[in-house]
């Protein structure tokens, strides 16, 4: 048997040096084929199959507020110490921030650092403990706790030349020192990203429900989700019956643990499986049109089958032949691949959206390795089989004969020919109307208006926290100063402070209403994006006023407290009265000391999109930076960066240098980071969008040139295989259209079918894509009716060189021929 097998790879090997030509092209499209699979594969290895890089990951899993529509990590320092304390089915719980502020390092040069605060069982639930030195203690992680941290590796070689002594030693934080207890190892990754890790210490308080933590747990050995399900519900349960004041607030609510992969991964997963499906398709396409090279080219070979037949070779032994062959070429086209694999990741990791987490390694493992093989090899059989199973099928004296003849195959061998040019438009159709369907969304998605104008506005972080800026009148005082400075540069029109920007996560509070508590949405009680703004806000951004006034710089810590609501939040809540003079409390179940006194509301702004384009504006409240509660300003200086807007007359990363050199003079350790115009703020919340429409259409286009490729060798094989016939239709008085119109409707007969065939699948399968998609049905008709007549104009192409041979046949030398 061995030597059989050898003898059949030695006998490959010499076809494929005796044909190289077609050993090139068939090597080239496996490649192709094979690498964007291993490419694919590669992010739906990192991304949904290999483990977290922690310590027995499966037992690792997020603890989220579960509502009838969807899941939010977001949970309350409550709901961490009460589960904690309380949960039977895991071993250890801890929590992080949800959204890291960062932390300004000091030095001669000051640099604005990721920073995210830990509960001291973080490193028990993670499993990884400091290379170097020690995590938290319980005393450390208390309110006026000793004041520690633990720093990462890159920052420990990049600021610290990687030197041991950095134990107990001292680093400036926000203006404050801090002593380093430890250094986590090479590779330790957290979303969000952290280069310092700081004691986290949460306290019980029934009136404290803001909901700021992740909370993670490590599972007992043993326990599976559904009893820890099981086990959350039964806190939840008796949480309601401990503190019955929030009962009504938690009717909907679920506490539910789900795996710490599906959190951080969960929202990649439908694009990750359409483009494994896409190149799947291609790779399928690839196989339609080798399948067909190796038809005519197993057709040429009859008679060296009815000869190797007459000399005792039995069917079985010329199909393993032919399969030995084929898998040898699809094997060196997976090798082909995997080196174009590891290319094209490099490539997709550079334009990937700025959502694919960082601790989704993409890389080629042995998973991706075995993988590779498995597509190789089987797709070696798929495309082989087919060509394999046809050889030897005519009889030895009707194989010489038709040998003799010239002519190459038979009806049979047409007919599969022309399915799989059909399988191929088919799958190309699929194919190009999910790539249609994308691109329409994506252009749709650019039309939609901001609700600001991003042009000339430049956009920069800081981090505000420490000691100097824990009070409102002192961040105030800071950014009047700055906002002066700047607005006195030349180039510069306006400048405000913002919490965040559009596009980018930011907090929400609830609010009430003065005077009634009337239920919208099902809620006693509203909530509202919430934004601390400086005067200028609206104007740097360029939103628009609908009612009202805007800030101004009467309105400080001493005046009447004010607010601007937007046009979402006075549809929703303001129903046929007019808001303004209406008075709204923020932050009630936050607790008295996030809480505001009742503010006026003074005016209403346009509705900006903060999510996404593509999703609307949600209600929002506008509060002056001067009339913020002391103690939320120091919560948003530790769990936020403050973000400014500048608007210019000039190019706006032409002022970068400048504004620095402004803020540096007001505060020489607060360094400037993420500078940007507004406009690329804006093009990043499309990144997801964009890479996914730009692989999709990349792949389609593959596909439909291999169906183009296919329709042109059939027609092309087709006018070889009936030269005789055309020549007789000539002969008795056929034109040269009329052999043009022979060979056209056999292209568009298997075209027709073909894509019939991909519209029917279609209409189901872009069903799977229709959460992507914004502004089109996902049987959307004019991306159908574009799409078909784009296969049906390509089809007429490709058919349009082997017409013209066609139309120029001899009739006195195709006879004399034949």
């Amino acid at each position: 048997m061995m030597n059989g097998f050898a003898q059949d790879l030695q006998y490959a090997l010499r076809m494929m040096r005796l044909n190289p030509a077609f050993a090139a092209v068939a090597v080239l499209a496996l490649a192709l084929g094979i690498g964007a699979n291993t490419a694919i594969f590669s992010v739906v290895n990192a991304v949904m199959l290999r483990p977290l890089p922690y310590p027995d990951a499966g037992l690792l899993f997020a603890i989220v507020r579960q509502y009838p529509g969807g899941i939010t990590p977001a949970v309350s320092a409550n709901n961490v110490i009460y589960w904690r304390e309380n949960l039977k089915s895991f071993e250890a719980v801890s929590a992080f921030d949800v959204l890291g502020a960062g932390a300004n390092l000091g030095g001669a040069e000051p640099e604005r650092v990721k920073s995210v605060r830990v509960t001291p069982e973080f490193f028990r639930v993670f499993g990884v403990a400091p290379a170097l030195g020690r995590g938290f203690t319980q005393a450390e992680a208390q309110p006026n706790g000793p004041r520690v941290a633990v720093i990462s590796d890159g920052l420990w070689k990049r600021r610290f030349g990687a030197g041991r002594g950095i134990l107990d030693s001292k680093i400036i934080l926000n203006g404050e020192p801090w002593t380093v207890v430890g250094v986590m190892p090479i590779g330790f990754m957290l979303l969000p990203e952290a280069d310092v890790l700081t004691p986290l210490g949460l306290r019980l308080s029934a009136t404290d429900r803001a909901n700021m933590y992740v909370m993670a747990g490590r599972l007992r050995p043993g326990v599976t989700q559904e009893q820890a399900q099981a086990d959350s519900l039964r806190v939840l349960q008796q949480y309601r019956r401990e503190y019955p004041q929030i009962a009504d607030e938690t009717r909907n609510l679920r506490m539910a643990p789900i795996p710490m992969q599906q959190l951080w991964f969960g929202n990649l997963r439908p694009a990750v499986l359409m483009l494994a499906g896409a190149v799947a398709l291609v790779l399928l396409i690839a196989c339609a049109n080798l399948a067909n090279l190796l038809l005519a080219r197993a057709a040429a070979r009859n008679r060296e089958m009815a000869v190797r037949t007459a000399l005792g070779a039995g069917r079985l032994r010329l199909v393993r032949q032919l399969l030995t062959e084929s898998v040898l070429l699809s094997l060196i086209g997976g090798a082909a691949g995997l080196v174009l694999g590891r290319w094209a990741i490099r490539a997709l990791m550079r334009i990937s959206p700025a959502e694919f987490p960082a601790t989704a390694q993409v890389t080629i493992d042995a998973r991706v390795l075995l993988f590779t093989l498995a597509v190789a090899i089987a797709t070696g059989v798929l495309f082989g089989l087919a060509p394999a199973l046809q050889a030897g099928r005519f009889g030895i004296a009707e194989s010489l004969k038709e040998s003799g003849r010239g002519t190459s195959g038979g009806i049979r061998g047409s007919r599969l020919r022309a399915a799989l040019v059909a399988t191929e438009v088919a799958l190309s159709l699929v194919l190009l109307v999910g790539a249609m369907l994308l691109i329409r969304s994506f252009f749709l998605r650019q039309q939609v208006q901001p609700g600001f104008d991003p042009r000339n506005v430049l956009t920069l972080q800081m981090s505000l926290s420490g000691a100097k800026y824990q009070t409102t009148a002192g961040v105030a005082e800071f950014a009047r100063q700055i906002v002066r400075r700047i607005e006195a540069l030349p180039g510069v029109e306006f400048a405000a402070m913002v919490t965040n920007l559009p596009m980018e996560q930011g907090p929400d509070l609830p609010f009430d209403v003065e005077g009634r508590r009337e239920r919208v949405d099902g809620r006693d009680t509203g909530g509202a994006q919430y934004r601390v703004i400086t005067p200028n806000f609206f104007r740097a951004m360029s939103i628009p006023l609908r009612n009202g006034r805007f800030f101004e710089e009467r309105d400080s810590g001493t005046s009447e407290p004010v607010v601007i609501i937007n046009e979402a939040l006075a549809r929703a809540y303001f129903r046929g009265v007019n808001p303004i003079g209406e008075r709204i409390t923020i932050g009630r179940i936050m607790g008295p000391p996030f809480t505001d006194p009742p503010r006026q509301i003074v005016g209403i702004a346009g509705d900006v999109c903060e999510f996404a384009l593509d999703r609307r504006a949600p209600p929002t409240v506008y509060v002056p930076s001067t009339q913020v509660p002391d103690a939320l300003t120091a919560l948003a200086g530790r769990i936020l960066p403050s973000s400014w807007v500048v608007r210019t007359r000039v190019p706006p990363l032409g002022l970068a240098q400048a504004v620095r050199r402004e803020v540096l003079a007001i505060d020489a350790q607060q360094p400037i980071s993420n500078v940007r115009p507004l406009e690329q703020v804006v093009s990043r919340s499309m990144a997801g969008h964009r890479f996914n429409t730009v692989l999709l259409a990349v792949f389609s286009a593959l596909a439909l040139v291999l169906s183009i490729v296919g329709i042109y060798g059939v027609m092309s094989y087709t006018v070889t295989q009936r030269t005789h016939e055309i020549g007789i239709r000539m002969a008795l008085g056929a034109t040269r259209g009329d052999a043009v119109g022979l060979v056209v409707k056999h292209a568009l007969i298997v075209t027709a079918i073909g894509t019939g065939i991909g519209l029917a699948c279609s209409f189901g399968l872009t069903r799977l894509i229709s959460g992507m998609l914004y502004g089109v049905s996902h049987a959307d008709p004019p991306s159908f009716a574009l799409v078909t007549l784009v296969l049906t104009l390509s089809a007429l192409a490709a058919s349009y060189i082997p017409a013209r041979r066609a139309s120029r046949v001899d009739p006195a030398n195709s006879l004399r021929y034949e």
